[in-house]
């Protein structure tokens, strides 16, 4: 049986003795801000990077982010996902041979339906087609593909969320945080925690977040290095374009370490 290795990303090498395959797509995502009816138009440049020419196939597919949203993706068939915006986006070409360190251009057109309510979502693939290595039929075969996100969005989206649910286990602090909104979330949140004198004690970073419309993630701060005392912690999502979602918490770290939660 011949062996499938499908790789995904910006850039994806797989080298094995002589044989070698490597694309590079100058963008891996595209946000578009858009009213009902607009039409918008651009390109997308994919290089190869090796000395061996490559026939290369264009082709659509939906994604969603899933649980427990820290990134990972499933990919669907084209107009499988409810959001899926498959059907307004065309390109050219879609096969194409591609010399040694030689580019090509596709050019994608996005027709936006009359009225859009939320984000529409999926990737364009760009797909190389398998090389075999062993020279026999039980051979490897390499298959390899990077892709573009599409992000189309409404101009006038609801970015809204909430952080709930907030518990301590193990001298971490969890919480959910719940998108509310009608678009993909992709918060950066940080934090910092305030002694009773108001000073900044620690500064960090929350585990980055990818949470689709109605859905709820956990949000892990870690509150290992606090001693004994009342605290103050502040979080800060922010959720890009000026909107933000602050949540201020009290701690209370009693003389046996342990540490109690109350939400302000």
């Amino acid at each position: 049986m011949v062996l499938r290795i499908i790789l995904f990303g910006l850039l994806m090498v797989f080298s094995c003795g002589e044989a070698r395959a490597q694309l590079f797509l100058e963008e891996g995502k595209k946000v578009f801000a858009v009213s009902g009816g607009e039409h918008l138009s651009g390109y997308l440049l994919i290089h190869n990077t090796s000395a061996d020419p490559a026939h290369l196939k264009v082709y659509w597919e939906d994604f969603k982010y899933v649980p427990p949203y820290d990134g990972s993706k499933k990919f669907l068939p084209e107009g499988t996902a409810p959001d899926s915006a498959g059907p307004w986006v065309t390109f050219s070409p879609q096969e194409f041979d591609i010399p040694s360190f030689g580019r090509q251009k596709v050019d994608y057109i996005i027709h936006v339906p009359t009225v859009i309510k939320e984000g529409h979502y999926g990737v364009l693939f760009f797909e190389r087609s398998g090389t075999k290595l062993g020279g026999n039929e039980a051979g490897l075969t390499i298959v390899t593909r990077v892709g573009c996100l599409f992000f189309i969005e409404p101009k006038n989206k609801n970015k809204d969320a909430s952080i709930q649910n907030i518990s301590i286990k193990d001298s971490n602090l969890t919480a959910n945080f719940t998108n509310q909104g009608n678009v993909i979330l992709i918060p950066h949140t940080t934090y910092y925690i305030l002694q009773n004198d108001g000073t900044v004690l620690l500064r960090g970073d929350a585990n980055k977040l990818y949470v689709p419309p109605g859905a709820s993630a956990q949000m892990v701060i870690p509150l290992k290095q606090l001693k004994e005392g009342n605290y103050t912690l502040v979080i800060n999502a922010d959720l890009q374009e000026g909107d933000v979602v602050v949540k201020q918490v009290g701690l209370v770290v009693d003389p046996s370490g342990q540490i109690t939660a109350t939400p302000q």
